[in-house]
């Protein structure tokens, strides 16, 4: 009999079936490998955090068809509770456990072979202090960006999408700052030549362990079989399996079952015998961060019968406001900026003065059937905090939206769109359309499709930019801005009113709120109408100039702090 080998057809993933072919070799049994074909890998879509579970599913479905008779995977992307007509059969012997952090190369930063060549690690603090303010690290996972924020809140993650080698183009590219890999399978297609003319341009660090445990599973084969015929293929299991490995895999998933199968708790584990070492972060991080709060983790490391799991509970607040003198009264809305300007001392208030309706029947849906590839898949532009909101809520009725990359404006958008639980493909750090053009001009390609959703008020300028450049543009009103009635609110002739649109402006209007003497506003269209509008005449209006909380704080040190 020949052996069936089920895998995906990625480089990696043919390392690993092959590795397990040979094995088999050596011991008289004929294999072959019977590879996913690339049509089914670009079928499963989807956001690249829930990609991997699909492919394994997708794989072992080929188990239970009899279209195969092992499937190979990496076991740390088996989730906890797999079907139960599917049997682990073998883990082959663990390779490293680590995760290296790749950057572009750098003068006196160590070279990718350098760090591969050598066992030596850096503590995650000393990593991160390569890189600036609001720095963009590739990861989509959970665990991964957990363990970054909660040393690094101004870091913004980004899915960086594709098999490896993809996302170190992304990288080189510069599309992010940073990838978070793990570092058996970089070696494992270093070795077989997969990084050549991509390695060389690039620097790395290893993360030490201590700082930073890995996914349960992290550096092991896993060999699924259907359970009917385990004791049929026990020989095979008796060629494969590697013992130590098995139990201390074993191990690292049970303790994964018991903090909720990472889906609640992102946690990294790390067995050895009968030592474990163990960090797992908050259920609600990502609303912490999202606040700009700071999250502890529960870490511990020892040994494994002594480990008492304390899954950490922080509370969400609200930031603290002075009692009396000048204040920001902002219509932007947000808890997080609010926080960030307590912590320099600088008191906002949070006036919402417009609803947002979604139109969610507006949105797309079923268009991906147009694509022949995912490489040909459009780009959906955020262009608020609000449109990130209505984009998660479109994506649960039109499931498309959720598989394409989104584009973020800024970190405040890409940040609701982490809050809900989406990693946005890129963040163009803009500050208003004319900016977000040019972005895209720069560093996209005319052949990418676009998608736009934009509000009932939105002005044509972005739409327009990216039409004549030559991009494909697919636009509609996803959401309508409705002003809300307000009560009076008492505004000190010093207090500094920041107007986060012209729809909001003119609510502020229509509703007659008292002025200040100062105007803070994000772009040239809100400020286009808050000069066009009667109600304003007394104050003085200027327009932000750099990212929102960063020049809130240096705009209230220059003008209101003595």
């Amino acid at each position: 009999m020949t052996v069936r080998i089920g895998t995906r057809a990625s480089n990696l993933a043919m390392w690993q079936a092959n590795a397990v072919l040979e094995a088999l070799a050596q011991h008289g049994i004929e294999a072959e490998l019977v590879p996913l074909s690339s049509t089914g890998d670009r079928s499963l879509g989807g956001q690249l955090s829930a990609s991997v579970g699909q492919f394994i599913h997708a794989i072992d479905d080929r188990l239970l068809a009899g279209e195969v008779d092992i499937a190979v995977h990496s076991s740390k992307d088996v989730p906890v509770d797999v079907d139960e007509r599917i049997e682990h059969l073998a883990y082959l012997e663990r390779g490293s456990t680590n995760d290296l952090v790749v950057v572009r190369k750098s003068d006196g930063l160590p070279s990718f072979d350098d760090v591969l060549n050598n066992r030596s690690s850096t503590p995650l603090g000393q990593v991160l202090e390569h890189f600036p303010a609001g720095a963009t690290f590739g990861t989509v996972s959970g665990r991964r960006q957990s363990f970054l924020l909660s040393q690094r809140p101004d870091i913004i993650p980004l899915a960086v999408r594709g098999h490896v080698e993809t996302r170190l183009s992304r990288l080189v590219e510069g599309r992010v700052d940073a990838v978070v890999l793990a570092e058996v399978g970089l070696a494992r297609l270093n070795s077989v030549g997969a990084l050549d003319g991509i390695k060389e341009g690039l620097s790395a660090f290893r993360i030490d362990p201590s700082d930073w445990p890995t996914a349960p599973g992290q550096g092991a084969i896993a060999v699924h079989c259907t359970r009917a015929r385990a004791a049929e293929l026990e020989p095979i299991r008796a060629i494969l399996n590697h013992e130590q490995t098995e139990r201390d895999v074993s191990a690292e998933r049970r303790l994964l079952k018991d903090v909720g199968g990472g889906c609640l708790f992102p946690a990294g584990i790390g067995v050895k015998g009968s030592e474990v070492h163990l960090r797992v972060a908050p259920e609600n991080w990502r609303a912490i961060f999202c606040q700009g709060s700071v999250y502890t983790t529960f870490r511990y490391a020892g040994p494994m019968d002594a480990l008492s799991i304390e899954l950490p509970v922080q509370p969400l607040d609200k930031p603290g406001m002075k009692g009396v003198g000048p204040r920001y009264v902002s219509t932007l809305n947000s808890d997080r900026i609010s926080r960030v300007l307590a912590s320099h001392d600088v008191p906002m208030e949070n006036v919402p003065v417009v609803d947002l309706v979604p139109l969610l029947d507006r949105w797309p849906s079923g268009f991906l059937k147009a694509y022949p590839s995912k490489r040909d898949w459009p780009y959906l532009v955020l262009t608020s905090p609000f449109a990130a909101k209505c984009a998660v809520a479109a994506a649960e009725e039109h499931p498309d939206i959720g598989r394409i990359p989104w584009l973020a404006i800024g970190e405040g958008t890409a940040r609701a769109c982490f809050r809900l639980g989406v990693t946005v493909a890129v963040c163009a750090r803009a500050r208003n359309a004319r900016e977000l053009g040019a972005y895209i001009l720069k560093h996209f390609s005319r052949e990418t499709s676009l998608y736009l959703p934009r509000s009932d008020l939105a002005a044509p300028e972005l739409e327009a930019t990216l039409r004549e450049a030559g991009f494909g543009v697919e636009s509609w009103v996803g959401y309508e801005n409705k002003p809300k009635a307000m009560e009076p609110i008492d505004i000190d002739p010093l207090d500094v009113l920041v107007l986060s649109s012209a729809s909001s402006a003119r609510s502020w209007a229509e509703n007659g709120l008292k002025v200040p003497h100062e105007i803070l506003c994000m772009g040239e269209n809100a400020r286009s109408t808050i000069l066009s509008l009667d109600h304003f005449n007394e104050a003085r209006v200027s327009v932000l100039d750099g990212p929102t909380s960063e020049s809130l704080v240096d705009w209230w040190q220059e003008h209101r702090m003595d």
